[in-house]
């Protein structure tokens, strides 16, 4: 079956949006695309186009004037495009529509969405318990599945432009706000596999959260300021956004690609993990130098000084601030080795939990945080980190990344 689905973008979230047209095409055939913009040029438009006909596909460049919303509020993360979604079910030429955000990627075949029952809304979208005003029922407008005939019928769209020009200054959530108070009750409510917020991990620290790398949902949604092409981020599946980002067309068109990122990457799969509190590491970036052939996963609970995230510029280096605690168990999983190098307090009982997993633990001297010998494997003088590095050399291959 064929799908409409549109997309709002501007100018300057070109890379975005192509990430999740590329995400589409990866496990769909035959789309229509409808891209509501004010600036994009009509170049891209027509070399993507191109490529699209292998896979039975279209891309239709919509354009909006901007002024349409000029004077709304706005913030570092809500612009006028936002608003361009309203118009989703006018642009179409079939009985549904679905609009997607830019900052999401697809990992799977929609068919099975669009072949939901509506029953009687017109709407489908998924629960967001921020979803606006500090209402805690709402949805996310991230993903909607829009009846397109009840929309026109009804004239939904000017209904929505006129809540809007009147209550676009007091909302909080912009287009979201205004879906949700429109709507209110009358949406159905989808699987939270169609709209799967990551990003919100990063207001929930403390909270347990589930590993997606193996199995993860229909529709991934960045949803918070917390984006996986930020310099840094705590957000699950970022790895995975830069796999399709990387994508060549050709690995699309032919359906032979990879999204294991670390493959694409050429990551070791000999892993050291460092979880610290401060900057102080004994010979970290000694270490990092000397053995290329491993892979530095640094976390930190906090913000990192400059000295620290300087080593991102190794190839072999990747690094966690603000770290999560599942993320600091995923770590672990997937290590070879803990260094207990950092000076300062011992994150997180760390130690405890390398060891349960049966992880190989080496430590200095004087950064040692147990005085039980045993629990290590490997303690040298701080004087002597060649003695470390040798050892590091010896070992095989232990755990897989990725």
């Amino acid at each position: 079956m064929r799908k409409s689905i549109v997309l709002a973008a501007d100018n300057a979230y070109l890379v975005q949006l192509e990430t999740t047209i590329k995400s589409i095409l990866c496990h769909n055939t035959e789309v229509d695309f409808y891209i509501l913009n004010s600036d994009i040029a009509p170049e891209w438009f027509k070399l993507l186009g191109r490529k699209m006909e292998v896979v039975n596909s279209t891309i239709h460049n919509v354009h909006l004037d901007k002024e349409l919303f000029e004077g709304y509020k706005t913030g570092p993360h809500l612009n006028y495009a936002s608003y361009f979604r309203f118009f989703a079910t006018e642009v179409v030429d079939s009985d549904r529509a679905l609009y997607l955000d830019s900052d999401i990627i697809v990992t799977g075949d929609l068919t099975s969405l669009f072949k939901i029952d509506f029953k009687g809304h017109y709407i489908g979208a998924v629960d967001d318990v921020y979803a606006y005003e500090g209402r805690k029922s709402g949805f996310n407008s991230g993903v909607l599945l829009m009846d397109v005939a009840k929309w026109k019928e009804h004239s939904i769209v000017n209904r929505l432009l006129e809540l809007a020009a009147e209550k676009n200054q007091a909302v909080h959530l912009g287009d979201q706000s205004i879906l949700n108070i429109y709507f209110e009750d009358n949406w159905l409510a989808l699987d939270e596999t169609y709209n799967y917020m990551v990003s919100v991990d990063i207001y929930r620290l403390g909270q347990e959260c589930e590993r997606l790398d193996d199995n993860p949902p229909a529709i991934v949604h960045y949803a918070s300021h917390d984006k996986p092409w930020n310099t840094y981020s705590i957000s699950r599946l970022r790895e995975l956004w830069w796999a399709y980002r990387d994508l060549d067309w050709t690995e699309i068109i032919s359906r032979k690609f990879n999204l294991n990122y670390y493959e694409r990457a050429s990551q070791s799969k000999k892993s050291a993990c460092i979880l610290t509190w401060v900057l102080e590491v004994e010979h970290l970036e000694y270490l990092i130098k000397s053995l290329p052939e491993w892979h530095f996963h640094i976390g930190a609970p906090v913000y990192c000084a400059s000295d620290l995230t300087k080593l991102s510029v190794y190839r072999n280096v990747t690094l966690y601030q603000s770290i999560i605690h599942n993320r600091i168990d995923w770590m672990l999983d997937d290590s070879t080795v803990y260094l207990d190098i950092n000076h300062g307090a011992e994150v997180f009982d760390v130690l405890s939990k390398a060891r349960d997993r049966g992880r190989k633990i080496f430590t200095f001297d004087n950064t040692r945080k147990s005085s039980d010998d045993s629990i290590y494997d490997g303690i040298f003088s701080v004087d002597r980190p060649d003695e470390m590095i040798e050892l590091m050399k010896s070992l095989g291959n232990k755990n897989k990344i990725g």
